[in-house]
């Protein structure tokens, strides 16, 4: 199933979708977020999908992947969080806090 259209309501945080074959669908996308296990990270990439690419949250979606994505997109960011927070304690010796609080706030608003 492949997906023609989709348009994302900000109103009341739904998506529809038709496919290929003039299916329709309705995600209901705050319900399926919060039966999705994640975290402030995941859901803030949901947010952007859901505005940006509305077809491709509804894919993840379609096909079952949302979880699997979700999954691989946080282990991913913490990942990049870790190796920049490292670099970041050799950078500043005496203050690891400070390091650790720089790589949080790179990674939140650096992309």
């Amino acid at each position: 199933m492949r997906i023609k259209a989709c348009t994302c309501h900000d109103e009341n945080d739904t998506i529809d979708v038709v496919t290929t074959d003039n299916t329709k669908m309705y995600l209901l996308c705050a319900a399926i977020e919060n039966s999705s296990h994640t975290d402030m990270i995941g859901r803030s990439k949901l947010r952007w999908l859901k505005d940006k690419e509305p077809a491709t949250y509804a894919e993840f979606v379609v096909k079952g992947d949302l979880q699997d994505f979700l999954d691989r997109y946080a282990e991913s960011y913490h990942q990049q969080q870790d190796t920049m927070e490292k670099q970041l304690k050799a950078h500043f010796v005496g203050d690891k806090a400070y390091a650790a609080a720089m790589a949080r706030e790179i990674m939140m608003y650096g992309e």
